[in-house]
């Protein structure tokens, strides 16, 4: 997947287990966020821009501070890979569907 930051940037889910976040303007990767040991299927910025979700093959997703790349917290529970993930509207909640026919909602708080 792929989505803009709401200051401009990209963020892109890869194969190689990471997200990165891209700068338009030059084309360079301003940031890795590792930590996944499957492909990461969804990456998604939280509605301000400050934190980054992202969710992989392996049945996680990760909380992440966007402006250092630190881990906040990992979301586990699916026993299959993670399809989507995303912020609700006020960032203070992240929804994660899996493979496994569940829907599970956690706490970005």
């Amino acid at each position: 997947s792929a989505a803009f930051s709401p200051d401009g940037g990209v963020l892109t889910a890869s194969d190689d287990g990471t997200a990165k976040l891209w700068s338009v303007g030059t084309g360079e990767c301003v940031r890795t966020f590792g930590g996944h040991t499957c492909p990461v299927r969804s990456a998604a910025f939280s509605p301000d821009g400050g934190r980054v979700l992202t969710a992989s093959k392996q049945g996680s997703a990760r909380l992440w501070e966007a402006a250092t790349g630190r881990c906040l917290g990992v979301f586990s529970g699916h026993a299959d890979p993670i399809t989507c993930a995303a912020f609700s509207p006020d960032g203070s909640m992240v929804v994660t569907a899996s493979q496994d026919a569940m829907v599970k909602l956690w706490s970005a708080a």
